[in-house]
């Protein structure tokens, strides 16, 4: 059992296609085994004075030499793996030569399995392949032509002819096969490399669309949307609305100028951004005012928080603004049950203006 196994499990330097085709083989021989152990039957039975011709003929020369290209070609994939793609070619011609030449030339239809190589050319998708396949066919047909003496004599030139014609007719079309399939691939591939390009395109308008340009942060818009997520998600047990100011902003942009003042606002909104994950939330609600969602989290652990972020503020190196600090005054409110929205603005807002007005650089609820 385990021999079979190892048997029917790929070679590690195999490709799982050519292990397809490689297996389909060993059917295509095991089916030949199958069928002449039945017709040796039908034989001995019906026709006992052809039983020693079809023994040593069908029994002993088909089978011993189907069986045997397939275990030589199992060493040369050991050897040679580089080529597997060109030896799994030349198998499809080996057997299709060895069938046609043990078959009489009366069984119609016979000659078509000199196009075994084309059609596994042709699942390679390689014009260089498919070449090969028609070529070797060619070659191993012009062997059974030369030295078995049935063909050689008993079947007339135009069938021979044919025979080829039907040969280079079907090599023919695996070209169009594959030329319309590497154009249909090539399709495809533009068509996801396009889908794909589109999809960016998008999630960058999204991304444009929700975060503030200046600062990094959720922009207005996105603050009220998560705004009314938050609010009324159930998963929120606990809910804190903190709303942020820079002290003195106006002065900034009136002594040193716009630009300065942008830089304080990225700089402001970058140490926000170091505090958010799932339950809090940062947002440039416009100006100089950010506001910060908690959820699920104490009073104690949201003014730790608030706290940091306005020591942090405090902090910032700004070496533009001449020795000049920053600060930031908060007011934060906790939901309380019956509180909407609005409500819960207003007495974060109102939170705000005691804190400016209690001195600035301060955190008041």
């Amino acid at each position: 059992m385990k021999m079979l196994t190892k048997f029917l499990s790929a070679p590690e330097h195999i490709s799982s296609w050519n292990q397809k085709i490689r297996m389909s083989y060993w059917l295509i021989g095991l089916i030949t085994v199958l069928a002449v152990t039945g017709a040796f039957f039908v034989v001995a039975a019906n026709e006992p004075h052809r039983l020693e011709a079809f023994i040593h003929k069908q029994v002993i020369i088909r089978i011993v030499l189907i069986v045997g290209t397939l275990i030589a070609a199992e060493l040369v994939y050991l050897l040679i793996s580089k080529a597997q793609d060109y030896i799994i070619i030349a198998l499809g011609s080996c057997i299709g030569a060895i069938t046609l030449a043990l078959s009489s030339p009366e069984v119609h239809g016979v000659h078509i399995v000199m196009i075994l190589p084309i059609l596994v050319g042709i699942l390679h998708f390689n014009y260089g392949k498919v070449v090969f396949a028609s070529g070797i066919s060619m070659f191993c047909y012009m062997l059974v032509i030369v030295f078995v003496p049935l063909y050689r004599y008993e079947v007339a030139f135009y069938q021979k002819a044919v025979g080829f014609s039907f040969i280079m007719i079907v090599t023919l079309a695996a070209l169009g096969i594959v030329n319309r399939g590497l154009r249909m691939m090539e399709e495809e591939k533009e068509a996801l490399t396009n889908e794909k390009k589109h999809r960016l395109e998008q999630l960058a308008l999204q991304e444009v669309s929700r975060v503030d340009a200046l600062t990094g942060l959720e922009n207005h818009k996105t603050f009220q949307i998560r705004y009314r997520e938050a609010m009324s998600d159930d998963r929120t047990h606990s809910f804190h609305l903190a709303i942020l100011d820079i002290d003195n902003f106006k002065a900034v942009n009136d002594n040193f100028g716009h630009s300065i003042g942008d830089l304080v606002l990225r700089k402001v909104g970058r140490l926000l951004k170091d505090y958010a994950n799932e339950n809090v939330l940062p947002s440039r609600y416009g100006g100089e005012e950010f506001t910060i969602i908690f959820r699920n989290m104490d009073n104690k652990q949201v003014t730790g928080c608030l706290e940091r972020m306005r020591e942090g503020t405090e902090k910032l190196h700004l070496p533009e603004l001449e020795g000049r600090g920053i600060t930031v005054s908060i007011g934060c409110h906790k939901r309380e049950p019956g509180e909407d929205r609005d409500l819960l603005f207003r007495l974060a807002d109102e939170a705000l203006y005691l804190a400016k007005r209690s001195g600035k650089n301060r955190i008041a609820w």
